[in-house]
């Protein structure tokens, strides 16, 4: 069986406009979601070559072919978990805060609409059982997936976030300790980071529905391409889990416990 893990096939050689679309995007998965951003939606231009894909959009072929090459190189790098977690265990908390955020914006943007289109435009009638009940089940479940994903994000940070910032921001004295004191009685990291762990296999659902988003060589370029882009997130939420369990959460719990001894210490003097 193909693993989607291994399904995207290293490409050194130069593209071309005289490339067929699907053909295209069966050497490397990456190259639909860039070709999607640029008004491509590869499966309804599969029997067209990029320049006449271009020239239908109105688009600089030499422009979008660089693109696709520039979206193949930063991937490469982008959720590299050993550079990204050396470093910014390092940074002060309100950079690892502004970093996760980014990270929101990119999923809500980018990630969740650009899937939610793939499962939308799967059409199961076109597909063998084998896919078409699963396709079926996606088109139901995915919407909630990311319904649920969202109201996630959005809770995090109007709670966990501001709650974080508010102790960073005490702890330097950028605000008085008093602004600080009942939202400690309110909340506790050790819970968030008990809440967080329990909640972190958000994607556990799909993975089962898709069988570890597992294919062959007869599974249809378009569930290739919407599984690769569905692994490809988990492992993006895996990461960004990582770091709010193992840098931005233990950070913050030692912001909370000095900011109780200050004013444990402080009250002993009242």
């Amino acid at each position: 069986m193909e693993n989607k893990g291994n399904s995207k096939k290293e490409n050194n050689t130069a593209l071309k406009p005289t490339e067929n679309i699907t053909d295209l995007v069966s050497k490397n998965y990456i190259y639909a979601a860039t070709l999607h951003y640029f008004g491509i939606d590869f499966y309804n231009h599969r029997h067209q070559t990029l320049a006449q894909s271009c020239a239908e959009k109105g688009i600089d072929a030499t422009l979008l072919i660089k693109q696709l090459e520039e979206a193949v190189s930063k991937k490469k790098d982008a959720y590299s978990s050993k550079v990204i977690n050396q470093n910014i265990s390092h940074y002060p908390v309100e950079l690892v805060i502004d970093y996760l955020k980014h990270s929101h914006r990119i999923f809500m943007r980018r990630s969740l609409p650009y899937m939610s289109k793939l499962v939308d435009d799967c059409d199961s009638s076109r597909f063998e059982n084998k896919y078409k009940s699963i396709i079926e089940d996606l088109k139901i479940a995915f919407p909630l997936f990311a319904e649920d994903f969202i109201h996630h994000i959005f809770e995090e940070e109007d709670s966990l976030f501001d709650y974080i910032s508010l102790l960073d921001n005490a702890f330097y004295e950028k605000i008085p300790m008093t602004k600080v004191f009942y939202p400690m009685q309110e909340h506790s990291i050790s819970r968030f980071l008990r809440q967080h762990q329990q909640d972190d296999d958000e994607m556990k659902g799909i993975r089962e529905l898709t069988q570890n988003y597992k294919t062959s060589k007869d599974t249809p370029l378009l569930i290739k391409v919407l599984y690769s882009e569905l692994k490809d997130f988990e492992e993006e939420l895996q990461l960004h889990a990582d770091i709010e369990n193992r840098v931005l959460l233990p950070k913050a719990l030692k912001l909370e416990l000095k900011l109780k001894q200050s004013i444990t210490e402080k009250s002993k003097f009242n």
